[in-house]
C-alpha cells in the first residue's frame, strides 16, 4: 500500500510541477506576446481571475496551481515603461521561478518577460521566455524580489541608451 501511496504522490506532484511550468513558461509568453501584437490588453498581466478561467477552459479544467500563493502587482516605472511584477509559490525544483516581471514600453507596446529561476546548487538564475526561446542572463547573487526588479529596470535602460546610439 505504501508503494501505491508514494507512486500515486509522485503522480500528484509530477502534474502540480508540470502545470506550473506551464503557467510561468508557456502561458504568461503567450500573454506577453499578445500585448506586443496589439491583441491583448496589458491589463490581463495582472487579472489572474481571468487567467485561471483561461487555462481551465483551454487547457485543462483539472489544472493544478497554488493560486492562494501567487502575487502579482503593476508599477510605474517612468514615462515609458509600466511593469507586472509576479511572486511565485516558493520554488521546490528546477527551474521554478521565484519572482517574474513584464516590462511594457507603453509607447511601443513591446513586452518583455523576466524571471528568476531556481538552479543547480541553490543558485537563482536571471531569465527571460519568449515564444521563439529561453534566454539566460546568469547568476543573481542576491535573490530578493528587489534586487531582481532593479536587475530589470537596469536591463532596460542599457538597452534603451544601446539603441539610440
Amino acid at each position: 500500500m505504501d508503494n501505491e501511496n508514494t507512486k500515486s504522490q509522485e503522480i500528484i506532484d509530477q502534474k502540480r510541477q508540470s502545470d506550473r511550468y506551464y503557467l510561468e513558461y508557456e502561458f504568461i509568453p503567450q500573454l506577453v506576446e499578445g500585448i506586443s501584437l496589439g491583441k491583448l490588453a496589458p491589463e490581463i498581466l495582472l487579472d489572474t481571475d481571468h487567467w485561471k478561467e483561461l487555462i481551465n477552459s483551454t487547457v485543462e479544467e483539472n489544472f493544478t496551481y497554488d493560486w492562494d500563493n501567487l502575487h502579482c502587482r503593476g508599477a510605474k516605472i517612468d514615462d515609458t515603461y509600466v511593469m507586472a511584477v509576479y511572486l511565485f509559490p516558493a520554488p521546490t525544483v528546477i527551474p521554478e521561478a521565484a519572482f517574474g516581471a513584464v516590462l511594457i514600453n507603453t509607447t511601443t507596446n513591446e513586452a518583455t518577460y523576466y524571471t528568476l529561476e531556481y538552479s543547480l546548487d541553490n543558485n537563482w538564475v536571471l531569465g527571460s521566455k519568449n515564444l521563439k526561446g529561453h534566454y539566460n542572463f546568469g547568476r543573481l547573487e542576491n535573490p530578493e524580489l528587489e534586487k531582481f526588479v532593479e536587475w530589470v529596470v537596469n536591463r532596460t535602460k542599457s538597452n534603451s541608451n544601446e539603441k539610440s546610439c
